[in-house]
């Protein structure tokens, strides 16, 4: 009997969280580059103690703090790189490509503000 129990409460708790949209919440709906950043860079490219990175230590991605004083990191190569990674370094393995999880005014305005950091 506490099986079933356990069984039909476990249905009813994947139910609503399947009629709820249970998952990762919503990105921002406009081209705010830090809200963009904190979103979706963050949680890779913060240091630690910046907002949305991790407590200690580093991230698994690199420093974007100094983006734009690289060479090549122009707005163009950044948005082209965000919206698709393989399509500028083929070998580019821990980047997902957002081009599907931004709209292409959001990834212009994150690379713009990406490129502008020197």
């Amino acid at each position: 009997m506490p099986l079933v129990r356990f069984s039909i409460a476990l249905l009813l708790c994947v139910s609503v969280a399947a009629i709820t949209g249970c998952g990762e919440p919503p990105g921002p709906t406009g081209t705010d580059p830090e809200a963009l950043y904190q979103h979706h860079c963050a949680r890779c490219h913060a240091r630690a103690g910046e907002p949305g990175g991790p407590t200690l230590g580093g991230s698994k991605g690199p420093d974007l703090s100094h983006i734009g004083s690289a060479t090549g990191m122009t707005a163009d190569w950044i948005a082209a790189y965000v919206a698709n990674p393989k399509s500028v370094r083929p070998d580019a393995r821990l980047m997902p490509a957002f081009g599907d999880k931004m709209t292409p005014e959001q990834i212009r305005a994150l690379a713009e503000w990406l490129a502008a950091r020197k």
